[in-house]
């Protein structure tokens, strides 16, 4: 490609190029999927919050092409430690909103858009010695989402035995799954990488790989538990509902009993 720079050189299993004749972005790699394109149109389609605008989107020889409009601003995490009281107000005020609009838009299944298999965290680890890679989902309810929960955990396992000490965690899965709790739009990666932030202050919202329906829990807990600043982890009780103490142990267990045999 010529008059194009990759700018996430850093990246292992992605290339974002910046096409500059056009001032456009390609996101291209074998992890690119085009139900990001279709999460970023249906959230520009359904809400005000400002994501890049997708031009065209494909799938060729495994590896995932996406077009769209270049986001102005720079990372959160880069200038997380610069902003002012009242910049940082401005920004925490923006996000709120803008995670309270996508997260009260409903699905009827779990899943990516389109109807697509969930790119939830607890569905994409390593599974265990002898077990096949797989997608779970689209689920049709919340009951089916946790019992989706339980097979990942048991394909995390080698070959596929749960063990003795799984009975407790599975049980708490399970009733994590009581009741008919709707499936709400979440993003499912929201970092300081993933917000990009101009001078004025204004919020861009980029990095939708994993977006989708899903229980409403997931929204809080994917963003804490992969908080590693401590300005970040502050910043998310006040951006996105904060989850049940019990829940939000329940999933941690469930997500380091995931990579117990894997790592990964």
């Amino acid at each position: 490609m010529t008059n194009a720079k990759d700018i996430a050189e850093d990246k292992v299993d992605k290339s974002i190029w910046h096409l500059q004749d056009s001032d456009r972005i390609l996101k291209r790699g074998p992890h690119v999927k085009i139900s990001e394109a279709d999460a970023m149109r249906f959230v520009a389609s359904s809400t005000h919050v400002p994501v890049p605008e997708v031009f065209g989107a494909y799938e060729k020889d495994g590896c995932g092409n996406i077009f769209m409009s270049r986001a102005i601003g720079r990372p959160l995490y880069d200038i997380l430690f610069t902003l002012d009281e009242a910049q940082m107000e401005t920004v925490t005020t923006q996000l709120s909103g803008y995670i309270s609009s996508w997260m009260s838009l409903r699905g009827d299944y779990f899943g990516s858009v389109g109807f697509k298999a969930s790119r939830d965290v607890f569905f994409q680890h390593l599974p265990g010695a002898n077990m096949p890679d797989r997608e779970y989902g689209p689920f049709r309810t919340r009951t089916e989402y946790c019992s989706g929960l339980v097979d990942a955990l048991q394909h995390s396992r080698p070959n596929g035995q749960f063990a003795p000490n799984d009975a407790h965690l599975i049980a708490r899965i399970r009733r994590l799954g009581d009741g008919e709790g709707c499936a709400v739009f979440c993003h499912g990666d929201l970092t300081p990488d993933n917000i990009l932030v101009d001078d004025q202050p204004n919020v861009t919202i980029v990095d939708m790989g994993v977006s989708g329906f899903s229980i409403p829990e997931r929204e809080y807990f994917e963003a804490k538990f992969h908080a590693r600043n401590p300005v970040w982890s502050s910043m998310i009780d006040r951006i996105i509902p904060k989850i049940p103490d019990d829940t939000y142990a329940l999933l941690k267990e469930l997500e380091r009993e995931l990579v117990r045999y894997s790592g990964l």
